[in-house]
């Protein structure tokens, strides 16, 4: 199912903050191994507000996008798998904010390794859907151009326009 202009703009740009945020936090904190300062807890705000809207956004999907794609049988394995990421995510994002000090090494090392994951998948998952469309369209078009061709030979057999 297409998306519209809206929905597509708003998935785009909560996953690329949420996205952005946590690789920049990631850098920052374990790459660098800069001192926590606020620059790291800004980042973390963003990425946690960034982070609900792209709950929200799945969230309006969920009823009309998901539950099409997968009654058609379409993209079924990267469109499961994107949600079945992101809902992970959102759990370990949760044990990671709630959790006690056992349970945050691991969250932590979870969430980055599927968020990474995730960076791609989604826009193989948004790719996939492009080259379909292409695909159908064009199927589409060659159909309507035999149609028409038959069109045009029935109209110069019978002598009709």
């Amino acid at each position: 199912m297409r998306l519209g202009f809206v929905q597509k703009s708003a998935i785009w740009t909560a996953a690329a903050v949420v996205a952005l945020s946590g690789v920049v936090w990631f850098v920052l904190h374990d790459l660098m191994d800069a001192e926590p300062g606020e620059t790291e807890r800004l980042l973390l705000v963003l990425h946690g507000i960034s982070a609900y809207a792209v709950l929200i956004v799945i969230g309006s999907l969920l009823p009309l996008h998901v539950r099409s794609g997968w009654h058609r049988h379409r993209k079924r394995w990267t469109g499961g798998t994107t949600l079945a990421m992101l809902v992970l995510l959102a759990m370990t994002g949760l044990v990671l904010y709630y959790g006690g000090e056992p349970t945050r090494e691991p969250a932590r090392w979870i969430h980055i390794t599927i968020g990474i994951a995730c960076m791609a998948l989604f826009p193989v998952h948004a790719l996939l859907a492009a080259t379909v469309r292409r695909s159908a369209d064009s199927a589409i078009l060659s159909q309507d151009g035999a149609a028409e061709s038959r069109s045009r030979c029935a109209s110069a057999i019978t002598g009709r326009r």
